[in-house]
């Protein structure tokens, strides 16, 4: 099966006694994608490439799968999308996915991104709302932007 080729832990599931034995459904289940991820999933994987409309509807989605399923080039495709389509608006789910996923320069290019805009991000909605969910990448937030003032 090409998604044992793609992701080692695909392999060793598809590998294992369970996948081996009669199959009763013949069905493997991934909780955390819904329907339409999943596709996305299996498209990428069979064809290593999604429409960009699919990749802005699932970046974050299908970057969760990626580190868990170990497939780094899904890995490597999102980070490269998220990079591409920084904005305001999705900032500090940026942040969030890449300080998840271990991403560690999209988390540091993030993290400038929302220092050099952060009037715009601090006083949106989704900042408070933010801040309760993951407060200490708001106090990486709070330092990086005090370390710039410093600078200036």
């Amino acid at each position: 099966m090409l998604q044992a080729t793609r992701s080692q832990i695909f392999k060793n599931v598809l590998d294992s006694d369970i996948c081996k034995a009669p199959p009763k459904d013949n069905i493997i289940t991934l909780f955390e994608l819904n329907h339409e991820e999943l596709e996305s999933l299996l498209k990428f994987l069979y064809t290593g490439s999604l429409p960009e409309e699919k990749m802005e509807k699932h970046v974050y989605s299908l970057s969760l799968a990626a580190d868990k399923y170990e497939i780094p080039y899904l890995q490597k495709f999102c980070e490269r999308h998220m990079l591409r389509s920084s904005k305001s608006s999705n900032a500090l789910n940026v942040l969030e996915i890449s300080s998840i996923c271990s991403y560690l320069s999209l988390k540091e290019t993030a993290l400038k991104f929302i220092v050099k805009n952060i009037e715009d991000i601090a006083f949106s909605d989704r900042y408070d709302e933010f801040a309760l969910k993951d407060p200490q990448l708001c106090v990486q937030i709070t330092r990086a932007s005090l370390m710039e003032a410093r600078k200036n």
